[in-house]
């Protein structure tokens, strides 16, 4: 496996935040463990790699034209961009994807084939986590390690790096029939993960993580994998500035107990944390730098791959962000950082690996400019202050929710607990 390394790899102890490291490393050699791999103490989010136009159809005509053209795809930009930075990290799921069928559900694997495909024309290795989805038809063992399989296929490798649950078994339609065998809505979480344990025991993956697990939840898994010689090794969960108190930050704790490793997805809250609204020097107001678009949304080219909806809830999450963001401003213009590096950066202090969703090499560059340095605990400190005094908190937009999912029928909902 390539670890896209310059020199011998820097491992960081994220629990010692402090911008006093005399031998700080440079970004590319800012690095961590993640179970048997050696990864970039950030990564990249493949959850938006296209998402444009009619449910994501000008996306699929484009690859379509692409792939007979030989031109290149809008991946091979961000993977390029990455690896000159040092990350190493890509996170996809079956279910990330641009059409139609995807969206709604019967269409899997599209950003696995993408990220796969683009990866070997580059000749380039990666280290790369997806996610398998529990459905209500997913009911044993067996459908795991078939979804492990097709994933498999569909990035070309023997064996993925990091395979994920995407989330608990919250989907049970039957629960809202009336008369139907309460059996029928009994949560499969440990038939998925014995499957896990399966796809583990038969080599076709290194390494097992979880998704959206609260302490809980995750003391169950890491019990019940433990029993079986297998090691938990991640949880990816919504985690930010502003997603700490919904049981974010106990679940992170939990994890460092545990030995497993958060993995923080919206860690800029969608782009809430982005720079791209400032706090106009107050705690109350902000300086929307958005224009307006053809419908009256607002309108930011800078947050790609976002719905009209999305935006609305973004810019909404943004102005209640006042006080924080003037804080990260401050920080930021102090260490010659953008707002979204000292965002991410404190992540990483709390000891978690943050992985920013990036269209463009543009995104990715500016990520990686989180890496390489720390925060002083007392600047995380002076972060957190002003992150409380923010209203509410980001569990995302539109239907991208990390406490419940859109699934047809109504919303279904779980907390971190």
């Amino acid at each position: 496996m390539w670890n896209f390394k310059r020199g011998a790899p820097f491992f960081v102890d994220a629990d010692r935040p402090s911008a006093e490291f005399e031998d700080r490393p440079a970004a590319e050699e800012d690095r961590t463990r993640l179970g048997t791999l050696d990864v970039s103490c950030l990564g990249v989010g493949t959850i938006s790699w296209g998402l444009r136009g009619l449910g994501g159809l000008v996306d699929k005509i484009e690859r379509t034209f692409l792939l007979t053209s030989g031109a290149v795809n809008m991946a091979e930009p961000v993977i390029l961009a990455s690896t000159l930075k040092g990350i190493n990290f890509f996170d996809t799921a079956e279910r990330y994807g641009n059409s139609i069928s995807t969206a709604m559900g019967m269409g899997y694997g599209e950003t696995e084939e993408l990220l796969g495909r683009t990866l070997r024309s580059l000749d380039m290795k990666a280290v790369v986590a997806t996610k398998f989805t529990p459905t209500p038809g997913r009911n044993t063992a067996q459908s795991v390690v078939e979804a492990c399989e097709a994933s498999r296929d569909r990035l070309g490798v023997d064996t993925i790096d990091l395979y994920q649950i995407q989330m608990p078994d919250i989907v049970q339609p039957w629960a809202r029939v009336p008369g139907a065998p309460k059996e029928w809505s009994e949560p499969k979480d440990e038939i998925y993960w014995q499957g896990l344990v399966e796809c583990y025991n038969r080599g076709i993956i290194a390494n097992v993580g979880v998704s959206n697990y609260g302490p809980t939840l995750l003391r169950r898994a890491h019990a019940f994998f433990k029993s079986r010689g297998v090691p938990l090794v991640s949880n990816q969960i919504n985690y930010s500035l502003l997603y700490r108190k919904s049981g974010a930050q106990a679940t992170v704790d939990a994890g460092k107990e545990l030995g497993i490793t958060t993995l923080a997805y919206f860690p800029l809250a969608m782009g809430s944390l982005t720079g791209k609204w400032k706090s106009k020097g107050t705690t109350t107001e902000i300086q929307s730098q958005m224009g307006v678009g053809p419908v009256g949304e607002p309108l930011n080219p800078d947050l790609t791959g976002k719905s009209t909806l999305e935006q609305f809830e973004i810019a909404s999450q943004a102005r209640r962000a006042a006080p924080l963001l003037l804080v990260l401003e401050d920080i930021a213009k102090m260490r010659g950082k953008t707002v979204s590096q000292v965002a991410l950066n404190w992540i990483i202090c709390k000891g978690a690996i943050p992985i920013p969703g990036a269209r463009t090499a543009a995104q990715v560059t500016e990520n990686a400019g989180a890496l390489g340095w720390r925060l002083t605990n007392a600047e995380v400190e002076q972060l957190e202050e002003a992150a409380d005094a923010v209203e509410g908190e980001f569990s995302g937009a539109g239907f991208k929710r990390s406490n419940s999912k859109f699934v047809g029928y109504g919303y279904e909902e779980w907390q971190l607990d």
